[in-house]
């Protein structure tokens, strides 16, 4: 087997993630815009459809949470597997520390912004 083929199936199975969800996320839409307008032509109310994706309250902390644990879960991996490697133990540690970075960056700004989100500041909990 060619060894370049693994890496190009990797490649375009993980780009054709992100287009299918699109796809999926289109005729969705498109679905549920046709039940209403059938809903409107028939008369009936629409106190239950809106055009609308219903969202929860906002819950700040926890993207940087998450980016912040998978950096850290990268390096620990890093460091378990560049214990006999110091090229591995740096790729990989070097790598978790985007993510790491991220969350961090993404905590600061929901700290800065709470009152913003919520009328209150973080200590006003």
């Amino acid at each position: 087997m060619d060894p370049v083929i693994i890496p190009v199936v990797a490649i375009v199975f993980s780009l054709s993630i992100p287009i299918v969800a699109i796809i999926i996320d289109y005729f969705t839409k498109k679905n549920k815009n046709r039940i209403i307008e059938k809903a409107i032509e028939k008369g009936v109310t629409l106190d239950g459809l809106s055009l609308e994706d219903k969202k929860g309250p906002r819950m700040p902390y926890r993207a940087g949470m998450i980016a912040l644990a998978i950096g850290i879960g990268m390096g620990i991996l890093g460091v378990l597997l560049g214990q006999e490697e110091r090229e591995a133990l740096y790729a990989i540690v070097g790598a978790g520390s985007i993510p790491a970075l991220i969350g961090i960056a993404l905590i600061i700004n929901d700290r800065i912004n709470y009152d913003r989100y919520f009328n209150k500041k973080p200590d006003e909990q």
